[in-house]
């Protein structure tokens, strides 16, 4: 793989077999979202990259680590899209449904109905309207 593929997202597990048992016990997911997500908030300078292996140092954040602490035992009980949506408020609660629904690769109303069950089990909340509000994930 080279370093461009890497920084692009682009996921080559080194074991297939482990990768796959993660994932169905909610682990990890598999959309090539986190090295990008991580260089949108860091930068690549966060990656030391040699032939033998990769490194990723993330600076310490008080408020980033607060909320890991609150956000644990999240992914419990929830599917793959919901836990798409949820990551996805987290970074950005002012998003629209259009616009989730485009990063997650789903339909409006595929995600119209994630929100009503994420709210259903008390992980999100609605702040202020539905046209001039935002999103809050509460655990």
């Amino acid at each position: 793989m080279s370093t461009e593929d890497f920084y692009e997202g682009i996921s080559h597990p080194r074991n297939s077999t482990l990768m796959r048992v993660f994932l169905n016990i909610g682990l990890t997911e598999h959309t090539g979202h986190g090295v990008p997500t991580i260089i949108k908030k860091y930068g690549k300078e966060v990656f030391e990259i040699t032939d033998n292996y990769i490194k990723c140092r993330i600076p310490y954040d008080k408020n980033v680590l607060e909320m890991s602490r609150n956000n644990v035992g999240i992914n419990v009980g929830i599917n793959k899209t919901e836990k798409a949506v949820l990551g996805l408020l987290i970074n950005n609660p002012e998003m629209t449904a259009e616009e989730i629904a485009i990063e997650v690769g789903v339909t409006k109303r595929t995600v119209e109905r994630t929100l009503v069950s994420l709210k259903k089990k008390g992980l999100i909340e609605r702040i202020g309207s539905n046209k001039n509000g935002s999103w809050a994930v509460v655990k």
